[in-house]
């Protein structure tokens, strides 16, 4: 459906000044009204840690797991997780990420993606582990990427029932170990530096 509007010659003429190549007035007003509600004008700029995107991805086929971060023309950002369980050396890495996690970017407004290969957790012949899966799991919490996690000083409790049933685990952050400008990012300050995470 279309509806006609009337404009005046001045407007239209400031209208084709603004068209690049034989663009038409609408597709030189729908790039206006992108810039206007914050949707970004070009693709998002992709890295990878590995920077390499052939070692990328192998060591994402190893690990099958990658940390997302998704920064939005509004200046915000978002940290979230790459299940990369059905990855395989045939894939096309790209592929997979603009017709799933970036798929809509301009929608989504996002500027920039950054994406890290994520280690696994080791585990030790007692039956321990190191903290990596608590990290993970608390740094999609804190919005916080895992790197920046590994500045945040705390000690892990378990929660358990009046019968003695484990139900999870509870954190506590060490804010004078801490780095101060991840607590800043995290909010976390003398209020609320205890926190559930619940592993599986």
């Amino acid at each position: 459906m279309t509806h006609t509007i009337d404009i005046t010659v001045e407007t239209y003429s400031r209208l084709e000044k603004l068209a690049v190549g034989f663009d038409s007035p609408e597709a030189v007003i729908k790039r206006l009204l992108d810039k206007a509600e914050g949707k970004p004008e070009t693709k998002p700029t992709l890295t990878f840690i590995p920077e390499d995107e052939i070692e990328f991805k192998r060591e994402l086929i190893k690990s099958k797991e990658a940390e997302v971060v998704l920064y939005k023309v509004d200046g915000t950002r978002e940290v979230s997780r790459w299940n990369a369980n059905r990855l395989t050396e045939s894939s096309n890495l790209r592929g997979n990420l603009w017709s799933g996690l970036l798929r809509n970017w301009k929608e989504k407004g996002i500027q920039k993606a950054h994406f890290v290969v994520l280690p696994l957790a080791q585990f030790y012949p007692d039956g321990s582990t190191d903290r990596v899966d608590i990290d993970k799991a608390l740094s999609l919490q804190l919005n916080l990427t895992y790197e920046e996690m590994q500045l945040l000083e705390y000690e892990v409790h378990e929660s358990e029932s009046d019968d003695g049933l484990l139900y999870g685990h509870y954190i506590e952050v060490d804010l004078d170990s801490s780095d101060p400008e991840v607590l800043e990012m995290a909010g976390i300050t003398a209020d609320n530096y205890s926190f559930e995470v619940h592993l599986d």
